[in-house]
């Protein structure tokens, strides 16, 4: 005996265990639309006339962020979405995805803008994990600073009003509790802020999948067929992140519902922090004049260090 969907009489297809729904295939489909249209309602991420720069890393959660805003934003005909990758340079692994990538892409019958490191910073992620000293950072704090900044020398290429990235309920989660757990609380604060109190020079960021959770978004790439790859990074297992992810999986699995909790204190520390004033300023970095709080940017400085 099939169950029935908790919305209306069709067979379920998938258990939502933080909001103990059971879905069939089109309420699944209605109810990640609808969700996503209120966190970006919620945090006023989008505007009628954007030009949305996508940011397409070739996996599942980028798959689902851009068929989402998709089919979103066709109700829009002034908004444009400009999907991108930035091309890390891992051998075997971003070669794979960027195949992925220009699938997805195509199905919407739109074109894939691609950035590389190596056309960015003269060296891929490989050579610079390969050439780095014993006390050097891990790969992915390499790659996160060069990651954030080509991504915004990508979004004024393209002339964009906000970057889109698939940052899910599960990323969220794990990075609010990695500041606590750091003692860098008000970092918590750039992550909340999408359009509000912007910096020039940086494109503002928004993460419209930030209230779906990972299950969500493999049962939606499952059931709307839509092309990913699915092999992790290499690097992925340096960093601190993958202990934090496992830790709060199994409290997600034991106690549904712990990574909205998360978000829901991240949103309120943010706020009362955001009401404090800040001594953080920005300039533009001797080097490349980009915005920062120090002389020269941190991707440049590693640059440097290289």
């Amino acid at each position: 005996m099939s169950v029935k969907c908790s919305k209306c009489e069709k067979s379920a297809v998938y258990l939502r265990r933080y909001t103990n729904e059971r879905l069939c295939v089109s309420c699944l489909l209605e109810c990640t639309l609808d969700r996503v249209r209120r966190t970006i309602n919620k945090y006023d991420m989008l505007k009628r006339h954007d030009r949305i720069a996508v940011a397409i890393s070739g996996g599942k959660d980028s798959a689902a962020l851009l068929d989402i805003l998709v089919r979103i934003e066709d109700a829009y005909s002034e908004s444009e979405i400009l999907p991108f990758t930035i091309d890390e340079g891992i051998m075997g692994y971003r070669d794979e995805a960027l195949k992925a990538a220009k699938k997805l892409v195509g199905l919407h019958g739109l074109d894939l803008h691609i950035w590389s490191f190596n056309e960015l910073f003269g060296k891929t992620l490989d050579e610079i994990v390969k050439n780095r000293s014993d006390t050097s950072f891990g790969a992915c704090s390499y790659c996160g600073v060069f990651r954030r900044k080509a991504m915004n020398d990508a979004a004024i290429a393209l002339d964009a009003d906000v970057v889109a990235t698939g940052h899910i309920m599960d990323d969220e989660a794990q990075t609010i509790l990695m500041n606590i757990m750091r003692g860098d609380t008000r970092r918590i604060t750039r992550g909340n802020r999408f359009r509000a109190n912007p910096v020039d020079g940086f494109i503002p960021r928004i993460k419209p999948l930030m209230g779906i959770s990972q299950r969500d978004v493999i049962a939606y790439t499952h059931y709307m067929h839509l092309p990913y790859h699915d092999v992790p990074c290499p690097y992925a297992e340096e960093a601190y992140r993958s202990e934090v992810r496992i830790f709060l999986n199994k409290m997600e699995y034991r106690h549904p519902g712990t990574f909205l909790a998360i978000l829901s204190s991240g949103d309120v520390i943010s706020k009362s922090l955001l009401t404090r004033p800040s001594d953080s300023t920005f300039r533009k970095c001797d080097k490349c004049g980009s915005p920062t709080p120090r002389n020269v940017c941190k991707a440049c400085s590693l640059l440097e260090e290289l």
